[in-house]
């Protein structure tokens, strides 16, 4: 069975939902395709002070902290400037190209969240990325011959060296193929199609789960249903067997 799950990388509820499909995949227990969206498009290049907003990002914050899972470490400040997310979406669109979605959608939101870094910047992007696909190796690699290309895992990048060093973003912050824009154009007519929320947790019979609920349902899928919802379904299946 496959979830469908839409997030935006500057939402903590995202974020929570972000941490907890990665806890599915792991364990094996749903399939999820993540699909990354951007809530407010018109946010400045040059970031928002998320001061301005004091109020609202310490209600969010409380509020997933109240709804997190034992072992989920939950941000509890938000980052210092609130970035535009458009170079962000597009290098995740571009990731799956790659066969890296995961790891690029954990290192935005690490970025983000745990780091506290303004990413607005497709230069910024593109380090995020190379930090993936061009990991840093000891000095002593490069003992008999420093001029020697690193080792990658040519096998995972499926273009040319560019993309290797994190360009899978144009300099205006846009995907750089066919294939990465229409990803993006889709991923976000569909969920403006249908909810204006994110995270937004669609079910492989095509409910809609936006919100707390989306992350209740995600909750379930780890933990199971909640008490009473559990005596609910059992009572509804002892009167269908009647």
């Amino acid at each position: 069975m496959r979830y469908v799950v839409y997030g935006d990388f500057n939402c903590p509820y995202s974020y929570l939902a972000s941490l907890r499909v990665d806890e599915l995949v792991r364990r094996g227990a749903a399939e999820v395709e993540w699909r990354a969206v951007e809530h407010d498009p018109k946010l400045p290049l040059t970031g928002a002070p998320s001061g301005a907003a004091q109020d609202e990002w310490a209600r969010e914050l409380g509020e997933i902290a109240d709804i997190s899972r034992p072992g989920e470490r939950v941000p509890d400040a938000p980052p210092a400037l609130v970035s535009n997310t458009g170079s962000a979406v597009a290098a995740y669109a571009e990731a799956l190209t790659d066969g890296m979605a995961d790891e690029v959608r954990r290192a935005i939101f690490r970025a983000i969240w745990v780091e506290g870094r303004h990413v607005s910047s497709p230069y910024e992007i593109r380090r995020i990325v190379a930090e993936l696909m061009y990991p840093r190796t000891p000095p002593d690699v490069h003992r008999y011959g420093p001029d020697l290309p690193m080792a990658i895992d040519t096998g995972r990048v499926a273009l040319g060296t560019e993309r290797r060093f994190g360009a899978t973003v144009s300099v205006q912050g846009g995907p750089l193929t066919l294939a990465g824009q229409r990803r993006v154009e889709q991923w976000r007519a569909e969920w403006q199609s249908r909810t204006q929320v994110v995270p937004a947790v669609v079910s492989p019979d095509g409910e809609l789960l936006p919100g707390l609920a989306g992350l209740a349902r995600l909750a379930e899928l780890l933990d199971g249903p909640p008490p009473a919802a559990a005596d609910a379904r059992g009572d509804r299946e002892l009167a269908r067997a009647a």
